[in-house]
């Protein structure tokens, strides 16, 4: 869902940029890895996220 929410294409493509592009996940237990929605936020709009993007919905 988090390459989704970015806009990659593929998941294989978000992860290979996981690290430098995208932050690293807050929770990484084996295959579950959850992203928080502001660390991606930051990390796709950076300029634009000093507040938090989803009070603006």
């Amino acid at each position: 869902m988090a390459a989704g929410y970015v806009g990659e294409k593929t998941v294989e493509a978000f992860l290979q940029r996981v690290g430098t592009d995208y932050p690293e996940p807050r929770v990484n237990e084996g295959r579950r890895r959850l992203w928080l929605i502001d660390d991606l936020d930051k990390a796709i709009a950076p300029a634009e996220t000093e507040d938090d993007l989803a009070e603006d919905l």
